[in-house]
């Protein structure tokens, strides 16, 4: 086979170029669909995480309207009690 010039491409070269490529974006493929699978599961985490801490503030603030109510409660049966003297 005859010496080809400097600079010429054969189709052999376009093919293993092509070959190359596509093992390349195969791989760019596999780490976009590792990455979307991981921001599935991270995104399940924090919508589980967010439905706890909504959980834990509507107790907190239970106990503390709670709270708030018997407090008022007790000073005005003190107040009561110590008006009329017992």
């Amino acid at each position: 086979m005859a010496e080809l010039p400097p600079g010429l491409v054969t189709v052999a070269d376009l093919y293993r170029e092509m070959v190359g490529i596509r093992e390349a974006l195969s791989e760019v493929a596999t780490g976009i669909k590792i990455a979307d699978e991981r921001h599935q599961v991270n995104q399940a985490v924090h919508t589980d995480y967010e439905t706890r801490i909504r959980a834990l503030e509507r107790g907190w603030w239970k106990i503390s309207g709670a709270a708030a109510v018997i407090s008022l409660i007790v000073s005005f049966a003190v107040a009561y009690f110590t008006i009329r003297g017992r």
